[in-house]
């Protein structure tokens, strides 16, 4: 009897032990044991530690984006990867190197868009890329265009880029089921014949565009362009028979060639080269200013978060806030024309702002060392007076200030507004890599910039463009600002004319001659002085 005690009591100690250690222990068909905490008795006193507490790790959920139609995930350059699972599906058409067939793929997250200029600039401005071929890369480096696909990269570069970002290029097989779809669409939108509204082809633009602006035109997984705008490097050797007499699951493609695939159309096609199952090759040292390239991602939380971010406005990174237009407020700048001159013979001149509408309260001329002239001012022009000694050789500036309204503000996913900046908040998926130039915290979980290095990285997310302390994603509604130089022309006295009156044949006759190179444009002559005179001063 005394063993049989002493063995329960051995069971309820060890269940006791297991239970204060979170350890799981098995449930049994009976009523589950009730545990009730004695309340502290009045007189107890808490017990209150004077040691500081260590800090806490932020809790990550490491389960990751669902693999699913639909599922987005915005990835550490700021793309907006989206989803498409595994499986079979229809691949090529009535072509001679991609006859119909039926091809399966395992699950891969892509780029939702083509890789675009901001994001490739990143890349090289870490020392992990090359820049583009300047020939082929018209806007390359322009602000204005950091949303257009990156163009004039050879197939390495292209490569290159996507292993940065820790992804590499898709297989034909890839690209081709995120553009039809399952079912083996002719089109990314369907079956229906394309137009200028589903796509940048045909010249209807005659440039590349922003990566996202075609909404309607998207595939069956959200992904944008995968006709029109520019064609796109894939990884394969390109082989007009390869994987066609007995097509394989994930076909990776020959092992060896002389050209690379390309695939998708550029603004310069026309409908036929917009079909999906369209193919294309090119010597991979080659570059176009109409080919750019993708990358598929197949562990979208390899990287950790940025710690911060700046807010960004506008429609959003993947243009989920359509509506929010920006308000630009510009000023043109004019320069008076003309030789400017006092009556003491000192130049000057007038520079002219001519407002396109009604200037913020906050606005600035920028006019340092010219004064403002008393009534001038309205709400549409405004005008200044520059000396050459005040101003010297300089040059008026014309400007845009660029504002959206408030509820176009937005952080990504898992931030908050904090301070006028978005603050990880230590939830979602995230990995523990970062982008050079930048560090891991263990303790905060995610990646913050080093000093004197990755200033810049991370602040503003790829795709937008810091300007007046927020990421905007549409510096192209901002107009160019207008600069004119400041000229002072040389002012000179009137010239004075001696004539000898009277006299005989060998003087000249009475009367005044205007001096031989005439007078200055803002100048009269006299006869009764013999003299040039301000037009603003009568003659005597």
């Amino acid at each position: 009897m005394k063993r049989v005690v002493a063995f329960i009591s051995l069971i309820v100690l060890t269940t006791l032990i297991l239970t204060a250690c979170n350890a799981p222990v098995e449930a049994t068909p009976t009523e589950p044991p009730q545990v009730t905490e004695e309340p502290l008795a009045a007189t107890q006193a808490p017990v209150i530690s004077t040691e500081t507490a260590p800090p806490t790790l932020v809790t990550v959920d490491l389960a990751g984006p669902p693999m699913e139609v639909g599922s987005k995930y915005t990835y550490v350059d700021g793309t907006v990867l989206v989803a498409v699972p595994g499986g079979p599906f229809i691949m090529g058409y009535n072509f001679a190197d991609n006859p119909e067939r039926e091809i399966s793929v395992g699950d891969f997250w892509i780029y939702s868009t083509k890789v675009t200029n901001a994001q490739y600039a990143l890349c090289v401005q870490l020392g992990k890329c090359s820049p583009p071929k300047t020939e082929h890369s018209p806007t390359y480096g322009d602000a204005r265009f950091i949303k257009f696909p990156v163009t004039g990269v050879t197939h390495a570069q292209a490569t290159d880029y996507c292993s940065f970002v820790h992804g590499r290029l898709p297989t034909e097989a890839e690209w081709e089921k995120t553009a039809r779809g399952p079912e083996g669409n002719l089109f990314p939108w369907g079956n229906g014949g394309p137009n200028c509204n589903l796509l940048n082809y045909k010249f209807c633009v005659s440039k590349t565009t922003w990566v996202n602006e075609y909404k309607d035109g998207i595939s069956y997984y959200s992904a944008f362009d995968m006709s029109g705008n520019a064609r796109e490097w894939v990884a394969d050797w390109y082989s007009p028979t390869y994987n066609i007499e007995s097509p394989e699951p994930d076909p990776l493609g020959p092992e060896l060639g002389e050209k690379r695939s390309v695939r998708g159309s550029s603004y310069q096609d026309s409908a036929d080269p917009s079909l999906s199952a369209h193919r294309f090759s090119l010597d991979p040292e080659e570059t176009l200013p109409d080919l750019g390239f993708r990358c598929v991602v197949e562990d979208p939380t390899y990287f950790a978060p940025w710690c911060e971010q700046l807010i960004y406005v506008g429609e959003g990174l993947d243009g989920s806030q359509p509506d929010c237009a920006p308000i630009v407020k510009c000023n043109d700048v004019s320069i008076s024309q003309g030789l400017n001159c006092t009556e003491n013979f000192t130049p000057y001149t007038i520079v002219t702002f001519n407002l396109s509408n009604t200037p913020p309260d906050n606005w600035d001329y920028q006019m340092p060392g010219c004064s403002q002239l008393p009534g001038e001012q309205t709400p549409t022009k405004d005008k200044f007076l520059c000396n050459p000694g005040d101003v010297g050789p300089a040059s008026a500036q014309g400007g845009c200030l660029y504002g959206v309204p408030a509820f176009c503000e937005a952080c990504p996913a898992n931030y908050n507004k904090v301070d006028g900046k978005c603050v990880w908040d230590g939830s979602g998926t995230a990995g523990t890599a970062c982008l050079p130039g930048s560090t891991y915290d263990p303790l905060t979980q995610c990646c913050s910039a080093i000093p004197g290095i990755g200033e810049d990285i991370g602040l503003c997310p790829a795709g937008t463009y810091p300007l007046n302390g927020v990421c905007v994603d549409n510096p192209s509604a901002v107009p160019e600002n207008v600069v004119q130089n400041i000229l002072f022309d040389k002012c000179t006295p009137p010239v004075i004319v001696t004539v000898t009156p009277g006299g005989g044949d060998d003087t000249p006759g009475g009367g005044c001659q205007p001096p031989p190179n005439g007078c200055s444009s803002n100048q009269v002559f006299c006869a009764a002085n013999c003299s040039c005179q301000s037009r603003t001063a009568p003659c005597p």
